[in-house]
């Protein structure tokens, strides 16, 4: 197994988008009491390809109520900060989707949904929790940073339940998806309440950052209900869940009818 410093060592963010470093600062700034509209729109000034995709994000038929969004300032004016954070994480885990995969015989896409799924679940069971919404949309980013440190490697990755996917990486590539993403994370100047959270999905109880625990018990839960949606149909998930059977279909069915509407157009 890698160490975590070694992990660290190996990802090169220059093979990743940029979209992540931008929503670490926003996210951050967002979150402060006293947040200004110029130190939001300041942070997109230095990434115009960012900046222009959020806006087409923003006029897309998931967002747009009516009137258009020129810029950043009229976004946030519209919309509010909170709610363009959100579209920028769904941004930036859509440019992700353009990275390949090929150590996975699922697809880009697949992982894309998957993403968008889990965060749409556990934006439910934490009553809106924006840290919850970011671990959920961000849990995944761990396949495309093993992507990046392994170009070479054939396709062989293949399990509908993410536990077993990161027993397998563990063995083949001595790093798990999980152990991965939490380093880019870090990396890219998220809170360690963030990417510890997706370090410990798998395994949460054994997380010693209470804020991060917290958060990696609530995605561990929302990854086992996506893992039903995708196929997982047993006892086990069933209790990692926390739901019932009639009350996990349909966090399911709502999730999944929000991942259409944004569709992979967005």
């Amino acid at each position: 197994m890698m160490s975590h410093q070694e992990i660290s060592a190996c990802i090169d963010l220059a093979k990743l988008p940029s979209g992540p470093r931008v929503l670490s600062r926003l996210i951050s700034t967002v979150r402060q009491p006293d947040a200004q509209l110029s130190e939001v729109a300041e942070l997109f000034n230095a990434d115009a390809a960012l900046t222009a995709r959020v806006v087409a994000a923003c006029n897309s038929p998931y967002y747009s109520r009516g009137e258009p969004t020129t810029d950043i300032r009229s976004a946030v004016m519209r919309m509010g900060m909170t709610e363009v954070s959100r579209i920028v994480q769904i941004v930036a885990l859509t440019d992700l989707r353009k990275f390949p995969t090929h150590l996975y015989t699922d697809t880009a896409n697949h992982f894309w949904e998957r993403s968008l799924h889990t965060a749409f679940v556990i934006d439910e069971i934490s009553e809106r929790d924006p840290s919850a919404y970011t671990v959920g949309i961000m849990h995944l980013v761990g396949v495309w940073v093993l992507c990046s440190v392994f170009p070479h490697a054939p396709a062989s990755i293949k399990e509908r339940e993410l536990a077993m996917q990161a027993q397998l990486e563990e063995l083949r590539l001595g790093v798990s998806f999980a152990d991965a993403g939490g380093a880019a994370l870090s990396k890219w100047g998220f809170s360690p309440e963030i990417s510890e959270a997706v370090v410990w999905q798998i395994a949460p109880s054994a997380c010693e950052n209470d804020e991060a625990r917290a958060l990696a018990r609530l995605l561990s839960r929302a990854v086992a209900i996506a893992d039903w949606h995708y196929g997982v149909k047993n006892e086990k998930t069933l209790i990692r869940s926390d739901l019932t059977i009639t009350d996990l279909e349909s966090c399911n069915q709502r999730a999944a009818e929000q991942v259409t509407k944004i569709g992979f157009g967005f």
